[in-house]
């Protein structure tokens, strides 16, 4: 009977002190006509008693309230009257309309309980089934039996009431449903399994050795939609061998989930997800209405690559088809310019040496024609000696100036027309070419004008009868006068007299006449030489510009060449690319058209979906507290904090047939706790 006791007392007990920790501690309330400082602490307690097979057979329930305080109290607390006794004593209670009325003063601590049937609908409903090597079987059935025992227990919240539901949508409009609000509740149940049970199995239990051999098993269930389910099925299989159903004791409260510790991380958790997806649809939103300008721009993007294929079509085209074989003309030509610059550098070069030798023989020339002058006049004054001494000199005199005519025609002549030819070629290469710019072009031409004009005015002064050239007259005056002078020598020389008379006195009158105009102009012979020679050597400074630059061109148009073969060949490339990327880009906006539609619509709906979803739970949870604040069955006085507990007995089943002598002594035990033994004697009987 003691064992009994503690049993009972103790499951109850724990049954309270965890629905006072889910709702917490007592408060201070005004309750009725309080007066004073008085805390009122109201507990209902449910008791069912279960057959094994989950047939009920009674319900009460236990009402304990609690004064803590001082003062005095005028309370009603709702309870209900049927079969309501006193278990503190034998006397009754003030009950009137379902309500016991509690009229006293307080100093310290009073208690009052009572217990009676339990008249409303219980929160829960618990079915059992049974197996027995697969088939089912009646509890009473599986005593003495062996073979593997299959035991399942399903728990159902029954609370549950249609009423409107408010939640947010993803774009945070507020949205309402009707729904199936439970009170939000949770439980355990423990059994344990004698030792004849062996190969204990269950997926949901906690298990452990009771010390005596058996198996203790335990289970929870959290039957808080949408944290949990309404029902939660459970239970365990096990070989036995003249088997027996232990009985089991399931205790359950209903809970606050926003407050209980258990819970409220996974409340708020429902929260976070619907403030998550209200996030996700305006981030959604807003990528989708970028999405659209991305297609608008990809639809002007494609107008742009269909004209830069185009225009990479004509690049191609004029580098292939002009440009690079124009290059490649231009650099040949070039060389070719380069070559013919390199040999007038050479002939300009030769040119002023040659002048520059005549210059520096010009002093030696005036003082011979000096000299020979004299000898003229000394010629007419001893013509006598002529044929020994004269004659002599008159054929190197001759011959000398043939010698000097010739060489002044000649080569002198010829050289000028090839400076001239050269310059000619170079300022048409020059003058169409089309990589150099026009400042290169200017200062090119400017040089080869030059060369060409110093080279023409040499070359005309060389041919004209008048100064600095009539040196050549005079060159040739004394060539005629030295061969009369020779030739009369030469026919007369059986009349000498006569001979010195006529012919020889007029070639020497000629002769001297001619040294004397050459005497004259050999001033102008040394200043003409001085500027030819000046002139030639401008034109070898100029030749050696003009060829520096030639050089520069042709390195520069070889370079143009091989970078416009490189263009061509890079703008085939890109022609291609372009062919491609043009194909290809109009399904840029029908991708950013289908990614709006296909994609980031789904996405907003996933993200309304989700805000919704988690909106709905979250206010489920949130109108489930709101129903766990009245769970109590019948309710408790204004103002006092209220606690409510069931606890299942599920008997088992064995051979004694004791099954109804146990379950009223333990409701005996409850009933009368702290009455005494006496009267619990007469309960009993």
């Amino acid at each position: 009977m003691k064992r009994g006791t503690k049993i009972l007392t103790g499951g109850l007990a724990t049954v309270v002190a965890a629905s006072m920790a889910a709702f917490g501690a007592p408060g201070a309330y005004a309750a009725g006509t309080v007066s004073g400082d008085v805390d009122i602490t109201n507990t209902e307690t449910v008791q069912v008693l279960m057959g094994a097979d989950g047939t009920i057979d009674a319900q009460r329930v236990y009402e304990q309230l609690v004064l803590k305080g001082s003062g005095r109290v005028d309370i009603a607390n709702p309870v209900s009257a049927k079969g309501l006794r006193n278990l503190d004593g034998f006397g009754g209670f003030d009950e009137r309309d379902g309500q016991m009325r509690i009229k006293t003063s307080v100093d310290g601590s009073k208690k009052y309980r009572s217990v009676s049937d339990y008249t409303k609908d219980l929160p829960l409903k618990i079915a059992i089934s049974y197996e027995l090597d697969g088939k089912k079987i009646s509890p009473q059935d599986v005593v003495g039996k062996s073979g593997t025992l299959t035991v399942r227990y399903t728990v159902t919240n029954v609370t549950g009431r249609a009423q409107d539901v408010t939640f947010k949508d993803g774009d945070g409009k507020d949205e309402t449903a009707q729904e199936n609000v439970v009170i939000p509740m949770v439980g355990s149940l423990t059994t344990v399994l004698p030792s004849s049970f062996t190969e204990v199995k269950s997926a949901e239990a906690n298990a452990a050795g009771d010390g005596r051999g058996g198996t203790q098993l335990s289970f929870t269930m959290t039957l808080i939609p949408p944290i949990g389910s309404d029902t939660a099925t459970f239970g365990y299989t096990a070989k036995v061998k003249d088997a027996r159903i232990p009985k089991a004791t399931m205790s359950a409260l209903p809970v606050n989930p926003l407050e209980s510790p258990s819970f409220k991380g996974g409340a708020a958790s429902y929260q976070g997800g619907a403030e998550t997806g209200q996030t996700l649809t305006a981030g959604a939103t807003e990528i989708d209405a970028n999405v659209l300008k991305l297609r608008d721009g990809a639809a002007d993007l494609v107008a742009g690559l269909i004209q830069l294929r185009d225009g990479a079509s004509d690049l191609q085209a004029g580098l292939n088809g002009r440009a690079a074989p124009g290059s490649r003309e231009l650099a040949a030509g070039a060389g070719q310019l380069d070559a013919g610059a390199r040999k007038l550098q050479k002939g300009a070069g030769d040119l002023e040496s040659g002048l520059s030798q005549a210059a520096a023989g010009g002093p030696e020339l005036l003082s011979g024609v000096a000299k020979l002058k004299a000898g003229a006049e000394a010629l007419d004054q001893g013509l006598a000696t002529f044929n020994g001494t004269v004659v002599p000199g008159l054929t190197s005199i001759r011959d000398g100036a043939t010698a000097l005519i010739a060489g002044v025609q000649g080569p002198v002549s010829t050289n000028l027309d090839n400076v001239v030819n050269y310059a000619d070629g170079a300022i048409q290469l020059v003058s169409n070419s089309p990589t150099m710019d026009q400042g290169e072009k200017t200062a090119i031409l400017q040089a080869l004008g030059g060369v060409k004009q110093t080279a023409q005015g040499v070359k005309a002064s060389l041919n004209s009868t008048t100064a600095p050239t009539g040196f050549l007259y005079g060159l040739m005056a004394i060539q005629g006068g030295a061969g009369q002078l020779i030739a009369g020598v030469d026919g007369q020389t059986s009349a000498a007299a006569a001979g010195v008379d006529g012919t020889i006195k007029n070639g020497v009158a000629q002769l001297i006449g001619g040294l004397g105009q050459l005497e004259d102009k050999g001033g102008d012979l040394a200043d003409g030489l001085g500027k030819l020679s000046a002139g030639a050597s401008q034109l070898s400074a100029g030749t050696g510009d003009l060829t520096e630059g030639t050089s520069k061109l042709k390195s520069g148009s070889a370079e143009l060449a091989s970078g416009l073969g490189d263009a061509a060949i890079g703008s085939g490339r890109l022609a291609a690319g372009l062919n491609e990327a043009a194909d290809g880009a109009p399904a840029l906006p029908e991708g950013a058209d289908r990614l709006s539609e296909e994609g980031m619509s789904q996405l907003i709906d996933a993200g309304n979906s989700t805000a919704k979803d988690y909106g709905l739970k979250y206010a489920l949870i949130e109108a489930g507290a709101a129903r766990a604040a009245d769970a109590q069955p019948y309710g408790s006085p204004e103002g006092a904090v209220a606690l409510t507990a069931y606890k299942f007995e599920i008997a088992g089943a064995d051979d004694t047939g004791s099954k109804n002598v146990t379950r009223g002594i333990a409701a005996v035990l409850l009933l009368g706790a702290a009455a005494g033994a006496a009267a619990l004697r007469r309960r009993i009987a």
